[in-house]
């Protein structure tokens, strides 16, 4: 991972590195919930048992938080995709893939809300042209492992090409984000809860042949 991405274990962080990661902890629930137009610094700084001015001494502003949230939430899923492009030889090998970025959002739930939150926001919105700079980060990780293992690199790809690419990558990760979003419709037709063992080994049995069925096509 990347060294701007690491910490020290908790047991040996700062008073300072303490407080930045509750305001992260709190703005990211915050964020998933109400949107980045939706959330206040005062709304961050009373979650976080602070006062407004405080924010400041660990951030520069609300663009600067959200956008770390966004770091410590969407990275791994990019890390994912990269490590995938550089292991795989065979479209079959990135059927596992909706797997492991389940595991991963099961950790980290408010990636998802976070990802929704863009996709249906207000385009010229702050907030969601931060994250589909991250969406573009990840499409363009997929598109060209993709590329890669369905045309030559010589030949190039062609447009028609490309759109196919696109949907199949857009419709797994809507697939693996849905999932997460589905919570209340879950618990008014099953009464359970979506992130139990067995619901997340399901939904990963179910993941793996529907991705397989998509590359086999």
């Amino acid at each position: 991972m990347l060294s701007g991405h690491q910490t020290r274990p908790a047991g040996k962080q700062t008073k300072g590195e303490r407080t930045r990661q509750r305001i992260l902890d709190v703005a990211e629930e915050l964020f998933a919930n109400r949107g980045y137009e939706g959330t206040s610094l005062r709304q961050i700084a009373r979650a976080a048992g602070i006062q407004e001015p405080g924010l400041y001494n660990h951030f520069a502003g609300k663009q600067v938080i959200y956008q770390a949230v966004l770091d410590r939430a969407l990275y791994p899923l990019v890390e994912v995709l990269a490590s995938h492009i550089d292991d795989a030889a065979q479209l079959r090998d990135f059927t596992d893939l909706p797997s492991v970025m389940t595991d991963l959002l099961t950790d980290h739930p408010t990636a998802a809300p976070l990802l929704q939150q863009a996709v249906q926001g207000d385009e010229d919105s702050v907030g969601t042209r931060l994250v589909m700079a991250w969406l573009d980060r990840l499409f363009n990780e997929g598109t060209r492992a993709l590329q890669h293992l369905v045309a030559p690199e010589s030949a190039g790809p062609v447009e028609q090409d490309r759109r196919a690419l696109a949907i199949n990558l857009i419709a797994m990760l809507n697939l693996v984000t849905g999932y997460f979003l589905s919570q209340r419709a879950f618990g008014t037709m099953a009464d359970g809860n979506l992130r139990d063992p067995d619901n997340i080994a399901r939904q990963k049995q179910l993941l793996h042949k529907v991705i397989r069925a998509m590359l086999v096509n």
